[in-house]
């Protein structure tokens, strides 16, 4: 059981092949949540491999009325006892709470699921609640899981972690064909700028896109790739104007086509988005500015060579779409230092 958006089913790419590697002939499913009513919301079965990784996608609707969100669990308890599963990796993000924990202890009683692991990790681990100023280091969400099914008596191998999406071939010509039409030569410094998100709270000062990226275009002949939703369209619009060269995909591409357009970038440049999760999970390193809304440490792209920016300030913590404070702790980020850990990576 995994719950959440791009980013949340992203990061948990590497606890899901090492549950798959630790059962190779079993029937594995995800139990996931479907955001019906959010237009951005993306089911975990459009960004997870079809075949290989998961044999079935399960899904129960949240963001709905009371009655339905208790009709629909009972019709799942029992729509999931019929399939008679052995037992449930609670792999849920670590704001659970211990009421939320009880209820789905509960609910995997009901469904006849006799043995559930990681609910007990979970609520020995929770970050539910108030987040402390200042705000202490946690490890990332990746790493957590790991942990859980480590406890579980699930070790995954450190040097054989995989974040595979296994593209496929139709995918893999979607983000050719998008170079071709745009004439972008495959052999070009290509970097992927994502300069939106969901969150306003989140997003760092598109001027300060428009300038890293100019200096990024004159030292190292880089040929920009903005990436986002159709809401980012116009922003990428804009900034491509301003540079002078580069390609919007933004709301183009599906997020498969986008991780294979990924596969010809040298960089990502933006937000702490879902789209920088798909970046380091098809090997492409991040310089990402991240807002102090949560945790530090808690959403870092997997891998390593990534360079994160995150400013510590008097309200961090607030876990708030929009911000009340003048975008305080993103402002504390300068073009000058994200434009030397950009360049040092392209060098």
């Amino acid at each position: 059981m995994r719950i959440g958006h791009l980013g949340d089913t992203l990061v948990a790419l590497p606890a899901f092949w090492s549950l798959r590697k630790a059962f190779p002939a079993a029937k594995l499913t995800l139990l996931s949540n479907a955001d019906k009513r959010n237009p951005n919301y993306l089911a975990s079965a459009s960004v997870l491999p079809s075949t290989g990784l998961f044999d079935q996608f399960i899904d129960y609707p949240t963001n709905v009325s009371s009655f339905e969100s208790i009709f629909g669990a009972v019709k799942l308890a029992f729509s999931l006892r019929r399939e008679r599963f052995d037992a449930v990796f609670y792999l849920m993000p670590r704001a659970r709470t211990e009421k939320q924990i009880a209820r789905d202890r509960l609910f995997f009683r009901i469904s006849g699921i006799e043995h559930v692991f990681g609910l007990e990790y979970t609520l020995e681990n929770s970050l539910a609640g108030p987040i402390p100023s200042p705000a202490p280091n946690v490890c990332s969400e990746t790493d957590f899981l790991l942990d859980l099914l480590e406890n579980a008596g699930v070790p995954g191998d450190q040097a054989a972690l995989s974040t595979a999406l296994n593209l496929t071939e139709l995918e893999l010509k979607a983000g050719t064909a998008f170079l071709v039409e745009n004439g972008i030569d495959a052999g070009e410094r290509i970097i992927a700028i994502a300069p939106g998100s969901k969150w306003a709270s989140k997003i760092w000062f598109e001027d300060r896109y428009r300038e890293v990226v100019q200096r990024l275009i004159k030292k190292h002949n880089a040929f920009p790739i903005v990436l986002g939703g159709s809401e980012d369209r116009g922003c990428g619009e804009r900034l491509i104007k301003a540079w002078g060269r580069g390609a919007n995909a933004a709301g183009r591409l599906n997020v498969r086509e986008a991780a294979a357009l990924l596969l010809h970038c040298s960089l990502y440049l933006g937000n702490d988005t879902g789209t920088m999760h798909l970046a380091a999970a098809v090997g492409v390193r991040c310089v990402a500015i991240f807002a102090a809304i949560d945790y530090p440490g808690r959403w870092v792209p997997f891998g390593s060579g990534h360079q994160i920016f995150r400013r510590s300030v008097e309200c961090e913590g607030c876990h708030t779409p929009d911000c009340f404070n003048a975008n305080r702790c993103l402002d504390l980020v300068g073009v000058e230092e994200v434009f030397r850990a950009a360049s040092q990576i392209l060098s």
